[in-house]
């Protein structure tokens, strides 16, 4: 048997320097993979102390799609009929006469859900009509002929003797719409990037924190949703732009007429305009307005420049009729408040839609 093989102590200190040689020489490599491993241990640790912590639902506006013609939201279902379009089936055979909501994400149903919508309450109001929800379609409002275009050819397409515009404050917008030059930086950025990390806005609860963290910040620093100004917050100032967001929707008044087909433009109010207890409370978080947003201005400048053809509606009384009063009401009432991943002083809860379908049909008949 032939004898063992030690490594002489001089053959170990040669190892040793060896890999002290090695570690010097990918110093900056070893470095930069503990800092990762730690990066990854503490995205880990904020992972597992957010999904316990987070007062929100993730998915609020986004929800989980369960089919192609179902999208579930934590407020309820929202269908999806053969058109497209977020409403039941139609009735291509339906002889009554059809009227088309036509609006953003209010319209949808946000912070309802199908059949608890302002458009639903209607409909199981009035069954000598045929109305047709194409919420979701005008997420800018009449932001440009584009969008004008989309209305029309809905109109046409479905007979439609009635388009009932719902337009949210924040489709105040200039002209050009989304394709207008001079954005924010904050809205290209948003453009640029959004497609490709917004994926995870439902997937991590540390990029939806951050991502949260970035919208409230850009809230309280006057932008929108779309990253640009919030021109609806400061009216008088921007009236310029409330001027050529009315002149675009008087001009698709004027297409709709020749075709035999009425607009109505129903305003709906932000939270803060009928609820005093939100005004405190968006001012506490640090959202900025002009005084006259509170006293309805918006709404006044834009029913005022309104063709005389054209029917205005403004849905803030909707929140002070009968014993209703804006000192009385509490933040979240009626609204959506923060049950999602945003302050929302926009979408009306199940409670506030029911009072803008009874302000439309005792107040505004003539709309529907």
């Amino acid at each position: 048997m032939s004898p063992s093989v030690r490594a002489s102590p001089r053959d170990s200190s040669g190892a040793r320097a060896g890999a002290r040689a090695q570690i010097e020489r990918h110093q900056r490599l070893i470095l930069s993979l503990w800092t990762l491993l730690l990066l990854c241990l503490l995205a880990g640790l904020a992972e597992a102390v957010l999904r316990h912590t987070i007062p929100y639902r993730l998915d609020y506006y986004t929800g989980t799609f369960v089919s192609k013609r179902l999208i579930r939201f934590p407020f309820g279902d929202m269908p999806f009929n053969a058109h497209g379009y977020p409403d039941r089936d139609w009735a291509d055979d339906d002889p009554r006469p059809r009227v088309g909501f036509w609006g953003d994400s209010i319209t949808s149903g946000v912070g309802a859900g199908f059949g608890y919508r302002y458009t639903d309450i209607i409909s199981r109001s009035r069954p000598d009509r045929d109305y047709r929800n194409f919420g979701g379609v005008g997420e800018d409002g009449i932001a440009d002929a584009a969008a004008a275009d989309k209305v029309m050819e809905a109109a046409r397409r479905y007979r439609l003797q009635k388009v009932v515009y719902a337009m949210d404050l924040n489709d105040l917008l200039p002209d050009g719409g989304i394709g207008a030059e001079g954005h924010s930086a904050l809205y290209r950025v948003k453009r640029a990037l959004a497609p490709y990390v917004d994926l995870l806005r439902t997937r991590s609860y540390l990029y939806n924190y951050v991502r949260t963290q970035v919208t409230t910040a850009a809230a309280r620093l006057g932008y929108g949703y779309h990253g640009d100004e919030s021109y609806e917050l400061h009216p008088v100032r921007n009236a310029a732009v409330i001027a050529q967001t009315v002149d675009r929707i008087n001009a698709l008044a004027v297409r709709l007429e020749r075709d035999g087909i009425q607009l109505c433009v129903a305003v709906f109010p932000f939270e803060m305009q009928v609820s005093a207890d939100a005004a405190a409370r968006y001012r506490h978080y640090g959202i900025h307005w002009s005084d006259e947003l509170l006293q309805g201005e918006p709404q006044k400048m834009i029913l005022a420049a309104l063709s005389k053809t054209v029917t205005g509606v403004d849905l803030a009384p909707a929140f002070r009729h009968g014993p209703l009063d804006p000192d009385s009401i509490k933040v979240g009432e009626y609204f959506v408040f923060n049950r999602g991943d945003a302050l929302d002083w926009i979408h009306p809860n199940r409670s506030g839609h029911r009072l803008i379908a009874q302000y439309l049909l005792t107040q505004a008949p003539s709309c529907l």
